[in-house]
């Protein structure tokens, strides 16, 4: 993965941990996935729309963990 995109994703985890502001998080995975769509794994996207999702309604919104945890694992690649 590219160096910028992992600090894009790193900074997106430390907002994350610092303040977990669902909805403007979604916002960021957003403008990520339109970002960089096309430098992630398909397998992944499903992930990243789990998180814009989370702007659609209580519902949707993922415990902070679990955004951790996307997160960590987008880091892998």
């Amino acid at each position: 993965m590219d160096k910028f995109i992992q600090i894009v994703l790193l900074d997106l985890k430390r907002q994350v941990v610092s303040d977990y502001q669902p909805i403007e998080v979604s916002t960021k995975a957003m403008s990520f996935l339109l970002k960089y769509s096309h430098e992630i794994p398909y397998e992944f996207h499903s992930d990243l729309h789990s998180l814009i999702a989370m702007d659609m309604g209580d519902e949707f919104i993922l415990p902070q963990s679990e955004y951790v945890q996307i997160i960590d694992r987008l880091l892998t690649l």
